[in-house]
């Protein structure tokens, strides 16, 4: 009997390789070689399958950046573990394979989940800003949602360069970005 873990892992394969569309109960029955009904006693349809590759991968965003970065101070000390945090998962292979820079072109309902954990995570970041700018950690008056979108940005940009330029110091560069936005 074959697990959701392993439909999912060779789920995410299939989707790194192929793209979203790619990931079908059909294609992972072949894939896994087993019947298609073993594969969708886990998953009703290809729409929930793919979207399981989204929920698997905000789960290791998780543990690499968001589960680490709790043990830091709420306010500028938890935003500086974030991003660092981030910064570092970009940078490393556990990342690679990533389909958000490419959102735009992904299924609607691909493309909304990616959305939704988005905004949460952006939320997360301008919360810690606003917090760091009540505690007198960033200067009176800043604007939280426009330090979360400077950041992101920052964090965006690196992997863009890295991936569609090859520069790895890219990361290095965003690292300074942020450091210049929020301080050492």
């Amino acid at each position: 009997m074959i697990t959701r873990d392993e439909v999912v892992a060779a789920a995410a394969d299939a989707s790194a390789a192929e793209g979203f569309e790619a990931v079908t109960l059909e294609r992972l029955s072949q894939d896994l070689e087993v019947p298609v009904p073993e594969v969708a006693e886990h998953f009703a349809s290809d729409e929930l399958l793919q979207q399981s590759i989204v929920w698997a991968g905000a789960d290791v965003f998780k543990r690499a950046v968001t589960e680490p970065a709790a043990a830091a101070p709420q306010g500028v000390e938890r935003l500086r573990a974030l991003l660092a945090h981030w910064v570092d998962y970009a940078e490393s292979d556990a990342y690679r394979g990533g389909f958000v820079g490419g959102a735009a072109d992904l299924p609607d309902h691909i493309k909304d989940l990616i959305a939704e954990i988005a905004r949460g995570w952006i939320e997360t970041l301008a919360e810690h800003a606003r917090l760091a700018v009540e505690q007198g950690e960033l200067a009176p008056g800043t604007d939280p949602y426009q330090v979360a979108f400077e950041v992101h940005g920052l964090v965006q940009e690196a992997n863009w360069t890295f991936g569609v330029l090859g520069d790895r110091n890219a990361y290095n560069r965003a690292r300074n970005g942020i450091r210049h936005r929020v301080g050492p």
